[in-house]
């Protein structure tokens, strides 16, 4: 059997990635959501932590993705527009993380092709185990932000996140379900909708991630 050793992560390749997509959200138009100061001031605090942690960071390469950076939406709608998609979900019934930050980083993150057609709840025990974490709605986001064709490949649950669907008694536990980012529109824009807890579905994955800053 065998083992793999833990990767410790290389900053200068990060720090292009993160200039990146740094650039794709100027291009968005993120600087005008939070400021031109804020926006830069925010963004650099965010890559400053992850620098001030690399030393104490460390993890078993799972993902396709080394680096993610994320913003951190109070308002989840303005998330899902920012993407040109749309939902006829009650958002409030949304339950994304919440942050005090406005930006996090995701490192090593799996973009949901290793989970196509594997339940969310059979996703969740395989992260479990492998101490990787499923993405909230805002990280999920943040991922079509930066690589928008992957829904061409797979729809995405946010498995980090939880939908408030009223009760029905008729389908008991399978009531619970997650947010799903996927492309039934005309448009070929995304449309936010949900996915069920329990079941598997062969053109859905549910993404992970291995570290948070």
């Amino acid at each position: 059997m065998f083992f793999k050793t833990k990767e410790k992560i290389n900053l200068d390749q990060l720090r292009g990635i993160f200039d990146a997509q740094k650039q794709t959200l100027i291009r968005k138009g993120y600087q005008e959501i939070f400021g031109k100061e804020i926006f830069e001031k925010e963004i650099e605090n965010t890559w400053n932590r992850l620098q001030e942690n690399s030393e104490k960071i460390s993890f078993i390469k799972k993902g396709n993705v080394p680096l993610l950076l994320v913003v951190n939406f109070s308002d989840v709608k303005k998330g899902v527009e920012k993407i040109q998609g749309h939902t006829e979900l009650d958002l409030y019934n949304i339950k994304p993380e919440k942050s005090e930050q406005a930006f996090c980083i995701l490192l090593d993150v799996e973009d949901g092709q290793n989970m196509v057609a594997k339940s969310p709840k059979d996703a969740l025990k395989k992260f479990e185990k492998e101490r990787r974490f499923a993405l909230n709605l805002n990280e999920s986001i943040a991922l079509l932000t930066h690589y928008p064709k992957l829904l061409e490949n797979h729809y995405l649950i946010s498995a980090g996140s939880f939908y408030t669907k009223p009760f029905n008694t008729a389908l008991g536990e399978e009531n619970e379900v997650l947010p799903l980012l996927w492309l039934l529109d005309e448009h070929s824009n995304p449309e936010l909708h949900y996915a069920w807890f329990h079941i598997a579905h062969g053109s859905y994955g549910t993404a992970s991630y291995a570290i948070k800053i």
